[in-house]
């Protein structure tokens, strides 16, 4: 370890003097302040990729405005159908690009039971990990605990307000570098429980090192510390996956209430020595997130401004034994992809409980209105989804008092894109559908850039093709009239589908690199079976699971273009997309020769990740 050689004589831990004690407290002051410098760094670094993205954003509207679909051109890169053998250096920016994606964003480790993170996630979370532990350990004289005992504390309570922004559905962070909260909370979690191993590790070596006088155990301010420690160490315990998924909406209870003992017990304890300023900030922000969430609240749901029922209630469908139709009418405006929290006080076990939904639809408003219809496809499951399922099932169509907080995340523009493909799961059509009317209605007022859409839509029976037919054949019939081509295919997966393609007809499709991944393409729709698509539609319905390889790797090679890829469903699926484009679908030396570049879009909750 280095020391200063104007510092005075650092001396054991044992016998400290006044300039040691002195000089310990400038270190503790000095390695918080160097933390927030590095923090505010990195920030200000994400923000400024944000703002530059929104400047080229920007350039590229303000270039097509005006322009006829069919003149527009793909000013980010425009290549030729296929690779063409050659290399181009004038494609090499392109092809970085496409390498620090694969290795950022699409190779997924474990982390857990069940979990998995990405690279560019685990370099923040190990980088803050160390980051951490070498100002706690640096300078401390062949690492004795007297030196960093305190350092620990200090180092961990002034996280505590980044900590806690971190969680907060509304927070500068998500505001500065446009990364939704639900994506940030896995920062989250491996922050709070790096600080959680630094407040264990003060308490530790105070207790190891005995307990002078004035620290022990019969001063109140004491005992507030091992309330604070006890009730974030439980909290922490509580949001263990296996813990987390058992006991869902206990847990989510239970931390805010347990969270909130933590700070105000940690904010009594650091208060006695003069340190309260780490703790309370974290309360401030806190109570922001609070504040704007009721603004939103007594806004999106009109309190004290309409006496219209339609402002306060949601309707309640049943459209097939294990999915909820829920429909807001309210004055609300989102963009595609994004997601809201539903408050249904009569469903719920306690009335103030919200659950985010991805929204089903797109912000158009009716007719002589300013009141839209906020879609939500629910899949009744356990707890909250499940009790919704029974509510719907006994009382039919109904409605229900309802309240909306929203909405919340960061979805990708795809009108910058040539082609879009859109990957969805069950339930996850929620993501996928908003996006592809999107597409579509901005294709028709000459806003996109995109030229083909691919829909893919894994369900496991063939009436779930309810949720979404009605509004899938407008999307289609309205794409005629443009010059966008869309592809929608929905794969059946149940091991007895409803819809058996004859032998003779059945093309199979297999992809060994795809475990598992068997397609049987049926040419032809029961006719017993009411879909509302149009005479002409050019859907497809197939029994089996979906080659993703095969469709990335057909449809990336078509492309005249940059390609998007949007995945929304089971983690399982999201990983089997990033594997294949992880693959030499879209490697950094077949964009040289001409292939397009590949951006891959994932929904997901960061609480379930």
């Amino acid at each position: 370890m280095t020391r200063s050689p104007s510092s005075p004589t650092l001396v054991r831990r044992f016998s400290p003097t006044e300039a040691d004690l002195a000089l310990k407290a400038e270190q503790q002051a000095r390695y918080v302040k160097d933390l927030w410098i590095l923090l505010s760094c990195v920030m200000a670094f994400l923000t400024l990729i944000r703002l530059l993205r929104s400047i080229l954003s920007l350039s590229w509207s303000t270039r097509h405005a005006g322009k006829p679909y069919s003149e527009k051109t793909t000013d980010v890169e425009a290549v030729q159908s296929g690779i063409n053998g050659r290399i181009s250096l004038r494609r090499l920016p392109m092809a970085l690009t496409s390498a620090f994606r694969i290795v950022a964003f699409r190779l997924n480790i474990p982390v857990g039971p069940g979990s998995v993170a990405s690279v560019a996630e685990l370099v923040f979370i190990l980088g803050y990990i160390v980051v951490m532990l070498v100002l706690m350990l640096i300078n401390t004289e062949d690492l004795q605990s007297w030196f960093y005992e305190d350092r620990a504390a200090h180092l961990a309570s002034c996280q505590l307000p980044l900590i806690v922004a971190l969680a907060g559905k509304n927070n500068i962070i998500s505001w500065l570098t446009g990364v939704g909260h639900e994506k940030l909370n896995i920062l989250h979690r491996a922050s709070a429980r790096t600080c959680l191993v630094f407040l264990w590790t003060h308490a530790i070596c105070r207790i190891v090192n005995g307990l002078p006088e004035k620290f022990d155990f019969t001063h109140g301010w004491v005992r507030w510390g091992l309330v604070g420690l006890i009730a974030f160490t439980i909290a922490a315990t509580m949001s263990m996956r296996p813990i987390r998924n058992a006991f869902f909406e206990f847990f989510l209870v239970s931390h805010i209430i347990l969270i909130g003992i933590f700070l105000v017990s940690g904010f009594l304890h650091a208060l006695h020595p003069g340190f309260g300023n780490y703790i309370w900030p974290a309360l401030v922000v806190w109570a922001f997130d609070r504040v704007i969430r009721a603004g939103r609240l007594l806004f999106n749901n009109h309190f004290g401004l309409s006496s219209d029922k339609q402002h306060s209630t949601a309707t309640v469908e049943l459209v097939s034994p294990d999915t909820v139709k829920l429909t807001l009418r309210r004055r609300f405006s989102w963009h595609p992809g994004q997601h809201a929290y539903v408050i249904l006080p009569t469903v719920s076990d306690l009335p103030t409980e919200a659950h985010p939904f991805t929204i089903a639809s797109i912000p158009e408003p009716l007719e002589n209105s300013k009141d839209r219809d906020v879609v939500f496809l629910i899949r009744g499951r356990e707890g909250f989804t499940g009790r919704l399922r029974e509510h719907a099932a006994a009382n039919g169509i109904c409605t229900v008092p309802a309240l909306l907080d929203g909405p919340y995340g960061c979805p990708p523009d795809l009108t910058k894109f040539s082609t879009s493909i859109l990957i969805a799961g069950g339930s996850g059509v929620s993501y996928a559908l908003p996006l592809l009317l999107d597409i579509v209605q901005k294709s028709r007022l000459g806003r996109s850039n995109v030229r083909k859409v691919v829909f893919v839509w894994s369900v496991r029976e063939l009436e779930h093709m309810k949720w979404i037919s009605s509004v899938l054949g407008e999307a289609i019939s309205a794409a005629q009239s443009t010059g966008l081509i869309v592809d929608p295919r929905i794969y059946i997966t149940s091991s007895s589908p409803s819809t058996p393609p004859t032998p003779s007809s059945a093309a199979v499709a297999y992809d060994e690199s795809d475990r598992g991944s068997i397609s049987l393409e049926s040419p032809v729709i029961e006719k017993d079976v009411n879909m509302s698509l149009p005479s002409y539609s050019a859907l497809r319905i197939l029994n089996g699971r979906p080659s993703v390889r095969k469709i990335l790797q057909e449809e990336i090679s078509a492309s005249f273009g940059p390609v998007s890829v949007d995945v929304s469903g089971p983690s399982s699926l999201s990983q089997a997309v990033a594997r294949a484009l992880s693959s030499n679908i879209a490697n950094p030396m077949n964009v040289l020769k001409g292939a397009p570049s590949v951006s891959l879009h994932v929904e997901t909750f960061g609480m379930s990740k």
